[in-house]
């Protein structure tokens, strides 16, 4: 584990100065832009403005950085001195001094549509104002804005646009300007995009493991009728081209509710390898079927069905080496999350646990030889986790187990879980057991809860928190990561009797349940507007922005293990990262600078540049960190 340390809690943030608009200072040398209409400021895309949030000194500094082949955002910000009965907001190409162009085309640009909350998800958060009103949440294109004649602003009210803009893989490096155009009432109000290219490249290839919830049969309740054959798919890509992998791929042969395993395991196994071979595909459940245990009151994981889908995988994976595919794995990927079987199992669950977990032992077992001339194909087999989700409601060890009994092999705590030092002592005697062949592993885990001050992901909580938990999962050697769902568009009404659900009108009704604004709805139906994707959040958008950090973390530690070859030398990564880390978070809890997030984050980009173009100075630029 890469940090087993006591954690304390960061301190409350309070807020001064409140009136009938809460006021924060934002500080910057540029001042905002004003006209007769509006006051034209910005905003970093680790911070949510409300309604009638507006800082006391309002700046204006469209200013990013990026690399290629990344994904960077940032918000504009117009607050009407009087009502505006319409906006529009345009892009130039962003041009370099040397004359190199980034295309207009590859800027994206959306409205901030607010949703209200009425009672805050925590009654006394720690980090979070949590203030009850209009939060901005989804991201609409402009242009489906302005056609629908939603691009209107009331007086003393803000408007959000966020921009998202696409570095392409061949761009040069460089700094660019681009001219952006606020359109208020027939009034032009112009101003500049700055993006700064580092000379470094994305990894195409996803190395941060999630398993989010895309709940199939969920998506009708927002789209209705107007679901085609390939709407589940367009979700699914969706998704995933935003780093954001799904916890199951959308095989028409499975009760996408349900998660069920196809009785057509041949097919499900030929329509895996197009996710196997997509470099950003980060992984994917295999689907199992509940059966009742003999002689028992609970259900267990089908086995005679899991060794038929086991056996069609190894079958296909065979057949595509035979073909002189030397490189295609589809079990590197794979994992079982049996949620619909056993979820966040309490201690009376443990006989359960264990059956679970020595049938797919089992089941491994049973197939195996059908990897013998295929050594590191029998090594993914052997190797496939079992991830379980585990509440502090459950006695975690009394699910430890081995091969011979079963047990937990991949455990899944909530992300508040790590924040016990008696915890991550025991996390530590885990990893280093012995009772599995190819050990036990830890993911991390979000379902309502945790809450504030730890990450989440609730409309009213910080948005920083959203980008900083990937800066944590990396420091915590964490796997992967399980969210419950994103499109949980029903409302609980109540938990007894297996849960009472009602319909909810999710345009202007965030809660799934009765606490945790947005939790379990990260994207909104978009038919709304005419799409067949789904329409974005800024929470789904700081989650990809996080993801990418992520690589940042993954290609500084690729060259120092480089470096430490062939130098001979012995840096130590975790250390090093430490430096950085330390400013972003305290243990599990994020801090919420934006600024300094901001630095921090620029600051590693410019170590990563050194040391990937072998700078003269990389070698002292990293000494300064020891």
């Amino acid at each position: 584990m890469k940090k087993l340390l006591s954690l304390l809690l960061t301190a409350t943030f309070v807020l001064s100065g409140l009136s009938a608009c809460r006021k924060r200072g934002v500080e910057s040398e540029e001042s905002s832009s004003k006209n007769d209409l509006a006051v034209i400021w910005s905003a970093e895309n680790t911070e949510r403005y409300m309604l009638d949030d507006v800082p006391t000194n309002p700046t204006l500094n469209l200013s990013i950085e990026a690399i290629k082949g990344e994904t960077e955002s940032i918000q504009l910000m117009i607050t009407a001195s009087k009502d505006v009965s319409s906006f529009s907001v345009s892009v130039g190409d962003l041009v370099s001094s040397n004359g190199e162009v980034i295309s207009k085309t590859n800027v994206e640009i959306f409205a901030e549509r607010y949703i209200e909350t009425v009672a805050p998800s925590v009654e006394n958060p720690r980090t979070a104002e949590m203030y009850t009103g209009f939060y901005p949440d989804a991201l609409v294109p402009i242009d489906k804005f302005i056609k629908k004649k939603e691009n209107k602003i009331k007086e003393g009210e803000n408007q959000g646009v966020w921009f998202n803009v696409n570095v392409p893989r061949d761009a040069k490096s460089g700094d660019y300007e681009g001219k952006v155009t606020v359109t208020l009432d027939g009034e032009n109000v112009e101003t500049t995009l700055k993006l700064k290219v580092y000379n470094l490249e994305m990894p195409e290839e996803v190395h941060n493991v999630n398993s989010f919830g895309l709940w199939y049969h969920y998506i009708g309740y927002g789209e209705g009728e107007r679901i085609t054959d390939s709407t589940y798919s367009d979700y699914y890509w969706y998704l995933a081209n935003k780093r954001i992998t799904p916890t199951y791929v959308p095989y028409e042969g499975c009760d996408l509710g349900l998660a069920y395993c196809p009785s057509d395991t041949d097919g499900y196994a030929d329509y895996l390898v197009q996710f196997t071979q997509n470099a950003i595909v980060s992984g994917y459940g295999l689907p199992c079927n509940p059966v009742m245990a003999d002689g028992k009151s609970y259900n267990v994981i089908d086995k005679e069905l899991l060794v038929k889908l086991l056996t069609s995988i190894i079958n296909k994976n065979i057949e595509i080496r035979e073909s002189n595919d030397l490189t295609t794995d589809i079990l590197k990927k794979a994992y079982i999350y049996a949620g619909n079987i056993i979820d966040e199992p309490r201690n009376s669950a443990v006989e359960q646990v264990k059956a679970c977990d020595k049938i797919i032992i089992d089941a491994k077992n049973e197939v195996k030889e059908l990897l013998s001339a295929y050594p590191d194909l029998q090594a993914s087999l052997m190797a496939l986790k079992h991830v379980v989700t585990i509440t502090p409601e459950a006695t975690e060890s009394i699910f430890v187990g081995d091969d011979q009994t079963g047990g937990v092999q991949t455990w899944c705590p909530y992300v508040s879980e790590f924040a016990s030092k008696t915890f991550l002592s025991w996390v530590e005697e885990r990893k280093n057991s012995q009772g599995r062949v190819n050990g036990e592993d830890f993911w991390w885990y979000n379902c309502i809860k945790p809450e504030n001050p730890f990450p989440s992901y609730q409309l009213d909580d910080n948005l920083i928190a959203t980008r900083v938990m990937e800066w944590m999962k990396y420091d915590y050697d964490i796997s992967g990561h399980v969210y419950w769902s994103v499109n949980f568009w029903y409302k609980c009404i109540s938990f007894e009797g297996g849960g009472r659900y009602t319909v909810r009108d999710i345009w202007n009704d965030p809660n799934t349940f009765e606490t945790a604004n947005g939790d379990g709805h990260l994207i909104y139906p978009g038919s709304e507007y005419a799409l067949k994707t789904p329409i974005s959040t800024l929470r789904l958008e700081s989650i990809r922005e996080g993801n990418e950090d992520y690589e940042y973390l993954w290609m500084f530690e690729q060259k120092i293990k480089e470096i430490n070859a062939k130098k001979g030398t012995d840096y130590n990564c975790d250390e090093i990262l430490q430096k950085f880390f330390e400013r972003i978070f305290n243990g599990v809890v994020p801090k919420t600078d934006s600024a300094e997030f901001k630095a921090v984050r620029s600051e590693l980009l410019q170590l990563l540049e050194k040391l990937y173009s072998g700078s003269e100075d990389a070698i002292e630029s990293l000494n300064k960190l020891i």
